[in-house]
């Protein structure tokens, strides 16, 4: 015979599986959190081990470049991004990965952002009737692909008194650092720019309203003038900086037309060949410092109200351009935009195998403009080259 229990307590056991069900939920829920805790915070310790490590050696080392290629951005979002995750990870963990991100996130504001934060405070300035404007621009193989009439009516819209250009050179994909050849055009210059003076050196042409006193040679363009009758490829590697005294009134004013060497060009290297990598990064992290040292060095000497623009192949993250910060006044200070960017507006002529690279991704400044001694900046500018150059236009006010 079965008894059967009545009343008030009968059948309580039975929710019993639904309590087991919830409780494991639970320990699951909290081991995935576990684990995610786990994993943020190990990213969080590698990104700050990679941000000190690149700070130290950028500049430094020859490898550094495969550090230093991420963009400044990135170098800030990556530990903001680990920052907002750290709020779902749970224990200890949960402080312990945001003051790891925090800490990357503070290095990278310190060392290199590429943010102008005056600008969020600062409005265009007027430029006073007397002032100077200097345009720089890399132009993408004295356009390449866009074609040289473009090229000069963008020129012409500027209506600049000195033009400092790069990359005036002919340029065959393919062939690497051998497929440069000198541009013969003088006589185009000349009727494009009638009353204008003209001064070369390989790749740098700079074209002025005012009188060229002198092109005294700076870092190894000291040694190839010293050469006898050098070969373009070599001048072209290695004459970067091209100083040109100008006679402006009474006053002499030096300007520096640069393009720095880029620590690696895709076109030069030749994958899965055995192509030796450590001497390629070696001798062009040597190139660099020469030619940046050899800027250095002259400007420390010159007296004179000086302008210095170009392409310098270096971010704001880099530490490439610490000595010549300390020479020279960034015209960032004339600059509105809180995040200024130079390079990779638009890409048409690049390499071939690049489609990310080549697309319109604005992340690098790579372009930079500098003022010392009486040369003041009143208004700086990135403006568009309507795809005629990977790079954007450097416009620059100045006045003595």
């Amino acid at each position: 015979m079965t008894l059967r229990r009545t009343g008030p307590g009968a059948g309580t056991a039975a929710p019993a599986p639904a309590v087991r069900d919830e409780g494991r939920a639970r320990r699951t829920a909290r081991a995935l959190r576990l684990w995610y805790g786990r994993l943020l915070l190990a990213a969080a310790v590698l990104w700050l081990v990679y941000a000190v490590v690149r700070w130290q050696v950028s500049g430094r080392w020859h490898w550094a470049i495969l550090l230093d290629a991420a963009p400044p951005l990135a170098l800030m979002a990556v530990p903001a991004v680990l920052l907002l995750a750290s709020a779902a990870a749970c224990g200890r963990r949960r402080p312990a990965a945001a003051g790891t991100a925090a800490a990357a996130l503070v290095l990278a504001l310190l060392t290199g952002s590429g943010l102008n934060w005056p600008a969020l405070f600062r409005t265009e300035a007027p430029v006073p009737p007397d002032a100077l404007r200097v345009v720089s621009l890399n132009t993408q193989y004295w356009a390449v692909d866009s074609g040289e009439d473009r090229l000069y009516a963008l020129l012409h819209r500027q209506d600049a008194d000195v033009y400092l250009l790069q990359e005036h050179v002919r340029w065959q994909p393919g062939l690497g650092e051998d497929g440069y050849r000198r541009l013969d055009d003088d006589d185009r210059l000349r009727e494009e720019f009638p009353g204008y003076h003209i001064a070369r050196r390989g790749e740098l042409l700079t074209v002025s309203r005012f009188p060229i006193l002198a092109t005294p040679p700076v870092g190894p363009g000291v040694e190839l003038d010293r050469a006898e009758a050098p070969p373009f490829g070599t001048v072209f590697a290695r004459d970067k900086v091209m100083r040109t005294d100008l006679r402006v009134a009474d006053r002499v004013l030096s300007v520096y037309n640069v393009h720095i060497t880029v620590q690696l060009a895709p076109d030069n290297l030749a994958l899965f060949s055995g192509f030796d990598y450590d001497a390629y990064f070696r001798r062009k992290f040597a190139w660099r410092q020469e030619e940046i040292r050899g800027l250095e060095e002259d400007l420390r000497r010159n007296r004179n109200p000086v302008v210095v623009a170009g392409d310098f192949n270096t971010t704001a993250a880099m530490r490439d351009l610490d000595g010549v910060r300390s020479l020279a006044r960034d015209a960032l200070e004339a600059n509105t935009d809180f995040l200024p960017l130079s390079w990779k507006f638009r890409a048409p002529a690049g390499f071939d195998w690049d489609s990310v690279l080549n697309r319109p991704l604005p992340f690098w400044r790579v372009d930079w403009a500098f003022t010392a001694g009486d040369a003041t900046a009143h208004r700086y500018s990135l403006r568009p080259t309507d795809g005629i150059s990977e790079h954007r236009m450097q416009d620059l006010w100045i006045t003595l």
